[in-house]
């Protein structure tokens, strides 16, 4: 079993992936996944089908959450894994969350208008899926953001994929770019603890750390705040960074952690390149079971 292959970062149609939580166990079944964690962007949303599809399947399904927080440079965002989505406290942290959503997203279609891009709220919304009936439709803790956006404007051919659409208008310093409500990393830390979750620190080169040196930092100041892991593997990850999270893991007595963060996109998706739930891409993820006993145990101290 510890050689079994497992992914603990994955997102449905709760907030930004393609498939519903029910065709995301389907998928890892088929791949031949032992376990599998689905953490979609700042919502609980779609973990009760989730986890029944996982029980139906004889998958172990581990709930979990993709939280945005705080942070200057780049994109911080943390992994609750095993959190509980019936807590009550942290629910209501989530729909903050999601109602700063709310308030950007017309804000953004707005400025977009502005520079001659034709597209509507309406729009955006049908494109996430709040306007059908299928999996994920209409549902209440449906996290809808700028990657639906995005979508949006590759369809209407304005951009010619994600990656142009968050350079051009829609990252941090771009021309359509709006602030939206994240809480502090300490605060988000410290919510995913309350809902009996562990906080990982999740694809770290987002973070658009200066050197290695500055990423030392910043990792050594979360953990400072209570994080207890690391995302080491990752779809885009090179050779040396998986190396500098491992070491940051090992030096800061962080659990290893790390999963594809499939979205379900068509083949050459993620920039030219396609992500694979499970093998993440050209099958350079081969995360063991092992690394979520160990996170078990971390959870248990």
């Amino acid at each position: 079993m510890s050689d079994a292959r497992i992914d603990l970062h994955c997102h449905s149609t709760a907030s930004d992936g393609r498939l519903s939580p029910t065709q995301v166990v389907e998928k890892a079944k088929a791949a031949g996944l032992k376990a599998l964690a689905l953490t979609d962007h700042d919502t609980v949303g779609g973990i009760g089908e989730f986890l029944k599809a996982g029980k139906a399947a004889g998958l172990e399904t581990i709930p979990g959450v993709e939280v945005s927080a705080q942070f200057a440079k780049g994109t911080m965002h943390i992994v609750g894994l095993m959190v509980d989505p019936a807590h009550a406290e942290f629910r209501a942290f989530l729909k903050k969350l999601a109602d700063g959503r709310k308030i950007r997203n017309p804000q953004i279609v707005k400025k977009l208008n502005e520079q001659g891009v034709q597209i509507t709220m309406a729009e955006v919304e049908e494109e996430a899926g709040l306007k059908d009936d299928g999996p994920g439709g209409g549902a209440i803790d449906k996290s809808v953001g700028r990657p639906h956006i995005a979508s949006l404007l590759i369809k209407k051919g304005y951009v010619k994929d994600k990656q142009e659409a968050f350079d051009k208008y829609l990252a941090k310093g771009a021309s359509c770019y709006v602030t939206r409500f994240v809480a502090s990393p300490k605060e988000s830390i410290a919510m995913i603890h309350a809902a009996g979750g562990l906080a990982i620190l999740a694809h770290p080169p987002y973070l658009k750390a200066d050197d290695d040196a500055d990423m030392d930092r910043i990792v050594g100041g979360l953990k400072a705040e209570g994080l207890d892991g690391i995302e080491v593997h990752y779809s885009t990850h090179t050779p040396e960074q998986t190396a500098l999270c491992a070491r940051l893991a090992e030096k800061y007595d962080l659990a290893p952690s790390g999963g594809s963060d499939f979205h379900g996109e068509p083949a050459g998706g993620r920039d030219g390149k396609t992500v694979e739930l499970g093998t993440g891409i050209g099958n350079n993820l081969k995360i063991p079971y092992a690394v979520l006993e160990n996170l078990k145990a971390r959870a248990k101290r």
